[in-house]
């Protein structure tokens, strides 16, 4: 009786905190876009204060979420070509116990896989606050909505939480932060990351090559990432004889090795022999779509 009472008082406290810190909520998920969009790099990033100072310069005043008609005419004013708005949805806590008749019944049944989904069970016990986050990204150059999606995250608490705004509102980052990897995708392929090919290096017998970007750790670039190798061709019309240039992927791709500074990085030039070979200095570079948070780090 006294654990349920007293989960009963934590919960009520939790919810009158979730009151309070509602105004201070958009702040905080606005600094966990920054983050991402940081992170995912391939853009100069402008930030509410940022654009409100060139804003005010102009006599124009910034409130509220921007939508597509104000997007256009902020565009105009503060240089910017898309504008990334959004909203909080949804803040809730829930206590979270699975009972250990669960956590035995999963390592009997399913042996090793049971018993590490057992033990990532149990990480996931006490006070979950759980976030809905709303993103949009407007064209300024049209005022089209060219990315709109809903993303949800969660932080655990712990068993026995300190509930304050400052615990709540650290928890509110860290949970729309989870969420904002499930948009990554379609962030990185809106924003790619593009460069050029500043030296090369070649096996002697010619199996292998390597090649360094002009990009490097200020811009996003990390370990593991993959670039595509972009070629352009001459085309001429038969019949009119006007000249046109093609834009091709070559079909090789550029694997970023450990070797990464602020502005550039060596990358592995994997493909065939024959194919490597086309790689040629100059050539330009766009970094393939990330990833996004996966299912198994949503499930623990």
């Amino acid at each position: 009786m006294g654990g349920s009472a007293e989960k009963g008082s934590w919960q009520e406290q939790a919810q009158t905190v979730s009151r309070e810190v509602n105004a201070k909520l958009g702040e905080s998920v606005a600094e966990a876009v920054v983050s991402e969009l940081a992170n995912i790099g391939g853009m100069k990033i402008y930030t509410r204060k940022d654009l409100q100072k060139v804003l005010e310069e102009q006599k124009f005043q910034m409130s509220g979420l921007v939508d597509p008609n104000t997007a256009v005419q902020i565009g105009q004013l503060a240089g910017v070509r898309y504008i990334v708005t959004g909203a909080v949805n949804n803040i809730n806590l829930k206590w979270v116990e699975v009972g250990e008749s669960v956590k035995k019944g999963l390592s009997q049944q399913l042996g090793l896989v049971g018993t590490a989904l057992a033990l990532g069970a149990s990480t996931q016990e006490g006070w979950n606050l759980t976030i809905d986050v709303v993103l949009k990204v407007i064209d300024t150059e049209t005022g089209e909505v060219v990315l709109s999606k809903t993303v949800s995250g969660r932080e655990v608490l712990g068993k026995t939480p300190t509930f304050n705004i400052d615990s709540i509102i650290g928890g509110a980052k860290k949970a729309a932060q989870e969420a904002l990897e499930d948009i990554r995708p379609e962030l990185s392929k809106l924003f790619p990351l593009r460069g050029y090919i500043v030296q090369l290096r070649t096996a002697p017998d010619k199996s292998s090559r390597y090649a360094l970007i002009n990009v490097g750790s200020r811009h996003g670039v990390k370990e593991g990432q993959e670039f595509f190798v972009i070629d352009f061709q001459e085309i001429q019309d038969p019949i009119t004889g006007r000249v046109s240039c093609d834009q091709i992927k070559l079909p090789v791709t550029l694997v970023v090795s450990s070797q990464i500074q602020a502005d550039k990085a060596w990358t592995v030039v994997q493909g065939d022999k024959n194919q490597i070979l086309r790689v040629k200095l100059g050539q330009v570079v766009e970094r393939k779509p990330l990833e996004g948070g996966g299912a198994l780090k949503k499930l623990f």
